[in-house]
């Protein structure tokens, strides 16, 4: 990369940090990534003011866009191994980091999510007789079983241990986890979901389940492995998620995630609830990394309908 680039670069990003406005809004865009609007509630700015400087702080590679379905997403930029610019954004990113966030932004936030939770938390109760047949519709799991079979049988957790199932609803992964370790415990915040996971344990005679309406950060116990199986895409916060889960985990834990590659697919929010459209696997890797996990193995399983699994493990 010539210099001329690099100063242009540089003169790039002394622009974009030399407003308060821009830096706060990297300090809310941290560990989350927001709508326009989303940010405009949060930082209370109008949504003119706002995209000026979410411009300048693109221009500066300092923040990137994701497409989720309409509506762009705004968040950090990746910062590259390349990139002539490293130790700068790492040094202003871990500077901000050091800042308190306002109070009233904390709050402002936590109504964000709890908009995000709401509506999938409406979808499923609203939809729960018929959701499997959608979901089935994107990524079957009998076109992915196999691939979760992969990984578990790689991963060093003893038959005594304890595992946790986040939203299992229909699928017969629980039923192969019932058949692997000791206890299982299954999490769904909605009443009617579980209740569909409660016919299908009791339906295969399995005993080791015990069943929790609610968040797992309801459950007030450890794991030694903790799954997510096509549910990322339907949380609030999948960055908020890395954090909750290690807390979660035993030491030397693992915490497995199958779910979509990003896609452009936007019929799947109305049909399926989703809130996310996939993820990239940086961005998992990254939100992982951030919460303290370690990345261990990945699968990827194109599926004949365009959309791709992946499937994922972390320490």
């Amino acid at each position: 990369m010539s210099s001329t680039t690099s100063i242009e670069q540089l003169s790039h990003y002394c622009k974009a940090t030399a407003d308060s406005q821009r830096l706060q809004t990297l300090r809310v865009l941290s560990k989350e990534s927001f709508g326009v609007l989303e940010l405009c509630q949060v930082l209370e700015v109008g949504q003119s003011a706002l995209s000026h400087h979410l411009k300048i702080l693109a221009k500066a590679n300092l923040v990137e866009t994701r497409r989720e379905g309409t509506s762009i997403f705004y968040r950090r930029a990746l910062i590259h191994a390349d990139d002539p610019l490293k130790q700068l954004r790492q040094s202003l990113f871990e500077s901000i980091d050091e800042t308190e966030l306002p109070a009233d932004q904390a709050s402002s936030i936590r109504q964000v999510y709890d908009c995000r939770h709401q509506q999938a938390k409406s979808f499923f109760e609203k939809n729960a007789h018929r959701f499997q047949g959608n979901q089935d519709l994107i990524a079957e799991y009998t076109h992915y079983s196999q691939c979760i079979d992969d990984v578990l049988d790689n991963e060093s957790i003893g038959s005594s241990a304890t595992a946790i199932e986040i939203g299992p609803g229909d699928s017969d992964l629980i039923l192969n986890l019932t058949d692997r370790f000791h206890d299982i415990i299954a999490i769904d915040n909605t009443a009617e979901m579980l209740e569909k996971t409660r016919r299908k344990v009791k339906t295969a005679g399995k005993h080791n389940v015990e069943f929790l309406v609610g968040e797992l950060h309801d459950h007030h116990g450890g794991c030694e492995l903790l799954v997510l199986n096509m549910v990322l895409h339907h949380l609030a916060s999948p960055t908020h998620f890395f954090f909750e889960a290690k807390q979660h985990l035993r030491p030397g834990g693992c915490l497995l995630i199958a779910d979509l590659c990003a896609h452009d697919q936007d019929w799947t929010k109305d049909t399926c609830g989703d809130l996310w459209l996939g993820f990239d696997a940086d961005e998992l890797d990254g939100w992982a990394t951030t919460a303290g996990f370690e990345q261990g193995q990945s699968l990827y399983l194109g599926l004949k309908n365009g959309f791709q699994v992946q499937v994922r493990t972390y320490h």
